[in-house]
């Protein structure tokens, strides 16, 4: 009896499980081993099924950075909606945000911290459209950020004129403390690499409401 066509739903979760074995073998192996031969060998599938699903390399690249972006931005769009004041909603945030990179950690660190092709390498090639539109959905997290900023000025709270550099130096702390846990070099210098994390991280944010409210004293 011949196989049933795959259903909207079928093939869509088939997607995404094609995307999870792509964002492993990016991780452990590099982007350069990422290949429909390799991923076809750990799911499955002939290389050629998978041209039904994706057309070549890079538009799975694009895929893994669009589901990587999509995830952190409902983490923290749920994360924020928490919040009752704008403190409490940049705390679960930077809690969320830690969350996804150490439990994610594959879609992490192809997001932030690898050397994989973004919105710039595809200018002027047939997947330049769909490059922007990952990089305009990854954007969307920063935009939450920036509407807490709104929120702190409107409060009357006076912040940094350049608030994209502000918002910066926040990101690149926490960011610091997820690629210092992830590359274990917390385990290094801490027996409790969890417990330190959390604690760095709670310290941080008690420092940056510190410096706001000092900035407004």
């Amino acid at each position: 009896m011949p196989k049933q066509p795959m259903n909207k739903a079928e093939y869509h979760e088939k997607k995404e499980q094609i995307i999870d074995i792509a964002a492993e073998i990016v991780m452990n192996e590099g982007y350069e081993s990422l290949s429909m031969r390799n991923i076809g060998a750990k799911i499955g599938m002939t290389a050629s099924n998978l041209y039904n699903y994706y057309s070549n390399k890079d538009e799975l690249n694009i895929a893994i950075r669009t589901r990587a972006g999509k995830i952190l931005y409902d983490d923290l769009y749920r994360a924020y909606g928490r919040g009752r004041t704008v403190f409490e909603k940049i705390q679960h945030m930077i809690a969320a945000y830690v969350s996804f990179g150490i439990l994610k950690a594959n879609y992490y660190t192809i997001l932030f911290d690898m050397q994989t092709p973004k919105y710039a390498d595809y200018v002027g090639s047939p997947l330049e459209k769909r490059a922007l539109q990952e990089k305009k959905s990854t954007e969307k997290s920063l935009g939450l950020m920036h509407q807490c900023i709104r929120e702190l000025q409107g409060e009357g709270f006076c912040l940094p004129a350049d608030t994209d550099a502000f918002l910066l130096i926040i990101w690149g702390q926490v960011h610091g403390l997820v690629s210092l846990y992830n590359n274990k070099l917390i385990s290094e210098i801490n027996a409790a690499p969890e417990k330190t994390l959390k604690m760095a991280t709670a310290l941080g944010y008690d420092l940056l409401v510190e410096f706001i409210k000092k900035q407004n004293s």
